[in-house]
């Protein structure tokens, strides 16, 4: 025996009368494709609002019909959708549970101290949308009203009193795919067009809900039936030149292997870096035009933000920080490896102020936080060392602000590169140079995509979350020189992370200099860069 089905909706007021106008014919064809009576229900003088008419499903299937597709009158539908009584087994009530995807339980926890319901256990997630569900005549209890309705300030309807109904009824719920009832919350979460789903849901557009909707019909009807999206990505670089850096291999990752197939846009004041990787839209400001979803993504996040308090940016590897932020992953290490654009049509810079930068070891006494910012005269004895030692200094460095720049060395006998470079002349110089000495900086990330040597003089922040993946190990080429790291004042860190951000300083009763290594030490190492490093090893195998 066939099932006697229906589609049931409700158009009751003026506003849904318009809605109506636009949305019955997709009722109409849907009703005929799942062979079902489309039934609208119009007046509500017997209960509070037009959303308690769905109660009307306890009489419908009593005897009349043996299941009932219930779909709000704002709602959209796709010429290619399925029968929802082809996807939901008859024994199961479809729903969607918007609360997977944005935060409801309140509203429950609400509805079970008004009614004094003690005997629930509510996972604290679940909170189903009712403008679509599929109900069987087995679930007609769900819809008979004998308690007394009381007032909820987060009631949405009759829809938080549904859901304790659906929720304490003891029946097998099938959870609906977000593409039979799609609505705006979804827009950030998927990144893609809500035109991608086959129930395109209105609730909550106010203002905007009449031309959301001419805009989506129309657009349906120049697709012609062939509905491809493709997934939109927004992504905003943040931070200095070296998180910036830091983050390519994460957004190269992104492009070629985790979304293939999305459509890219990046923001970042340093775009540049990221010019090498093919097809992303790029620029310094946000993208222009209509997006009607977008998924976001930062590459750096705030202390404010929650994950920026449970995932401490000094205790990750600046490219696992990026990655887990992006992806809530990390990457393989073969993906870590920094890559930067062809740095050849801007080292003319370079040889016009060195004609052989293949011979310098580059100096960056940067100035940053004061936790890794160095005495000027700690660093002038670095390159007055080097330079008596025989070799040919280069001083690299920009000053971008009070906070951010470099040290003013006296560069006598020195090739002096401060402020006289772009970034993509600083890239084409350190690609060019045999050796880097620098504190955890940008140039040491920049460094990353290159094979030079590179010495790490580490305060804040251990070396192994600092130094650049190439070929797989942050070691090869790379040396980190200190007498101890900040991490190990244990009044410092304390172990509460919520105060990990005063890395900034150093820690109270400490001077700099009693992290920062011999410069007798830097010097030998320099010169002898291919064998070992003790105070390396010393420190590393703790």
């Amino acid at each position: 025996m066939t099932d006697k089905k229906a589609i049931l909706t409700i158009v009751s007021g003026e506003k849904y009368e318009k809605i109506w106008e636009r949305t019955a014919p997709f009722f109409t064809a849907y009703a005929e494709k799942c062979d079902a009576e489309l039934i609208v229900l119009t007046k509500c003088e017997t209960v509070p609002t037009a959303h308690w008419l769905k109660f009307a499903c306890y009489d419908l299937l009593k005897k009349e019909f043996d299941r009932i597709a219930y779909i709000d009158a704002d709602i959209i539908i796709r010429d290619d959708a399925t029968s929802l009584f082809d996807i939901v087994p008859k024994d199961q009530f479809g729903i969607f549970n918007e609360g997977a995807f944005t935060q409801r339980n309140i509203c429950i926890y609400e509805m079970l101290k008004v009614y004094k319901i003690e005997d629930f256990q509510y996972d604290g997630s679940t909170y189903y949308n009712t403008g679509v569900f599929v109900a069987s005549r087995q679930h007609r209890h769900i819809f008979k009203i004998i308690e007394q309705i009381l007032p909820l300030r987060n009631s949405f309807g009759e829809q938080t009193f549904l859901n304790m109904k659906i929720m304490m009824s003891g029946e097998k719920v099938f959870p609906l795919h977000y593409k039979f009832n799609r609505m705006s919350m979804m827009d950030r979460i998927t990144g893609i067009s809500r035109l991608d789903s086959y129930f395109v849901h209105y609730a909550g557009d106010g203002d905007q809900l009449f031309t959301k909707m001419d805009i989506d019909i129309a657009a349906w009807q120049a697709a012609n039936g062939k509905y491809e999206y493709k997934k939109k990505i927004f992504i905003w670089s943040l931070g200095g030149i070296g998180d910036v850096v830091a983050a390519e291999p994460v957004i190269r990752y992104i492009r070629e292997k985790a979304y293939p197939d999305a459509d890219i846009w990046l923001m970042s004041k340093e775009f540049e870096c990221y010019e090498h990787i093919d097809n992303i839209h790029l620029s310094r400001s946000y993208p222009e035009g209509y997006f009607d979803a977008v998924f976001e993504m930062n590459t750096h996040q705030l202390p404010w933000d929650f994950f920026g308090k449970a995932i401490s940016f000094h205790f990750t590897h600046a490219v696992d920080w990026v990655s887990t932020c992006m992806l809530g992953r990390q990457l393989p290490d073969k993906d870590k490896q920094i890559k930067l654009p062809s740095t050849e049509d801007h080292l003319p810079e370079v040889l016009e102020i060195c004609d052989k930068p293949e011979e310098l070891v580059l100096v960056h006494p940067g100035v940053g936080w004061e936790s890794k910012t160095f005495p000027v005269e700690y660093w002038q004895a670095i390159i007055d060392g080097l330079r008596a030692s025989g070799q040919k200094v280069g001083i690299i460095g920009k000053h971008v602000n009070d906070e951010h720049g470099v040290l003013e060395v006296d560069p006598t006998e020195c090739i002096d590169f401060r402020d006289k470079l772009s970034l993509k002349g600083l890239v084409a110089l350190i690609a060019k140079a045999k050796t880097l000495i620098s504190n955890d900086s940008a140039p040491i990330h920049i460094a990353g995509a290159f094979d030079n040597n590179i010495l790490l003089i580490p305060t804040c922040k251990h070396p192994d979350y600092i130094l650049p993946f190439r070929n797989g190990d942050k070691r090869y080429k790379a040396k980190s020189l200190y007498k101890k790291l900040m991490e190990d004042e244990n009044s410092y860190f304390g172990g509460d992370i919520t105060g990990i951000w005063v890395a900034k300083y150093v820690p109270e009763g400490h001077n700099i200099m009693e992290y920062l290594p011999d410069v007798e030490e830097v010097i030998a190492t320099t010169l002898n860069f291919d064998e070992p490093c003790a105070t390396h090893n010393a420190q590393t195998e703790r």
